[in-house]
């Protein structure tokens, strides 16, 4: 009777931990899964994915280039000819982000009518963490500082953000985040 019942419990554990390990993807799961978001994300909006980037910066309202690093990106306004110093300029922005791997996508923003008395969030350029608008510290991702090497004060961007490339928690959780609309403003030089 005890070698049944510890066969049991064997197998009762066995099966737990073969659960457990189907709740979280693998990497490269997450990867494929990130693949088909954004090539729905794309096809839904009708997006233009550019071979190479416009010379002048001018995009059109669809087009985007797809950075480098895997971040795309859609300049909507260049901003002013001032253009940010890594790790001295502090910056401000003002987004609308949707975090869209699931096709229930989840809205979040600080920008236009529906800031709702909201503050930007704050960061110093080419530092990967920061937040003068709240007490907890808000990641800022690479893949929101990238654009920062094309565009200056003002500028006003849109993004499409692999995990890779985005806070840690969305690179923990697999989710990438598309920007649909991102506004920097540069407050000081240090």
């Amino acid at each position: 009777m005890k070698r049944c019942f510890q066969a049991l419990l064997l197998l009762a554990l066995a099966v737990a931990i073969g659960s457990c390990g189907k709740d979280v993807k693998s990497y490269a799961d997450m990867l494929k899964d990130e693949k088909i978001a954004i090539d729905r994300l794309i096809d839904e909006n009708g997006f233009e994915i550019l071979e190479d980037f416009p010379k002048d910066s001018v995009f059109g309202e669809k087009q985007f280039v797809k950075l480098e690093n895997g971040v795309y990106l859609n300049i909507i306004d260049k901003g002013t000819d001032q253009r940010a110093t890594l790790y001295q300029t502090r910056i401000s922005y003002r987004c609308k982000m949707h975090y869209f791997i699931s096709k229930d996508t989840v809205v979040l923003e600080n920008y236009g009518p529906h800031s709702n008395g909201t503050y930007p969030i704050s960061f110093i350029y080419g530092e990967s963490s920061y937040s003068s608008s709240s007490s907890n510290a808000t990641t800022v991702s690479e893949g929101l500082q990238e654009p920062l090497k094309y565009v200056g004060d003002k500028a006003k961007v849109k993004l499409i953000v692999p995990f890779e490339c985005g806070t840690a928690n969305d690179e923990y959780n697999g989710s990438p985040v598309y920007y649909e609309i991102v506004y920097y403003r540069f407050d000081e030089n240090l």
